[in-house]
């Protein structure tokens, strides 16, 4: 999902994986982030990998990135307040239906979804690459309803995606 307004429903039960792609480079600023909207039944946000949080640094990175977020070459992709930093991979289970959309506006970022499993989960947050992972993983999930729901969720279906409360309760 590369544009604003770009959408996916997902619907079943599984794992899935958001792959984070931020492009400050392409224009830099304030992030609106993606909300998943129309929630019947149960999200959870299990885990995050990809080997690294979109602010780590990126040394010997190209094109005047310093992190994932951006660099003073570029300009920086800017989070709302008390939003949760997110990593290059984030997964989710979803039980249900629900609706994830990209509200770009101000820096452009994209997002990859593709269904996972928990092979596939584990593997991201305990492995790295051979030259070794900034960081590695963040297991949520507890195997319990006790793991949490992304921020930006609601089960309501707004006419404005993005306008979404930070911190819903579902």
């Amino acid at each position: 999902m590369q544009h604003r307004g770009d959408s996916v429903t997902l619907s079943g039960q599984g794992y899935v994986l958001v792959r984070w792609q931020i492009s400050p480079k392409s224009r830099p600023g304030a992030l609106v982030m993606p909300t998943w909207t129309g929630l019947r039944g149960k999200l959870f946000h299990v885990a995050s990998g990809g080997w690294r949080r979109m602010d780590d640094p990126l040394p010997g990175a190209p094109n005047g990135y310093a992190t994932g977020m951006g660099g003073p070459d570029i300009g920086y992709a800017v989070l709302p307040p008390g939003t949760q930093q997110m990593w290059q991979n984030e997964y989710f289970y979803v039980d249900g239906t629900v609706t994830l959309t990209q509200n770009e506006r101000g820096c452009d970022y994209g997002l990859i979804v593709f269904p996972s499993d928990w092979k596939a989960v584990d593997e991201d947050v305990n492995e790295g690459p051979a030259e070794g992972a900034i960081r590695y993983g963040l297991v949520r999930d507890t195997g319990t309803d006790a793991a949490p729901v992304p921020q930006y969720v609601t089960r309501s279906t707004p006419s404005d995606p993005a306008t979404v409360p930070q911190r819903s309760r579902v």
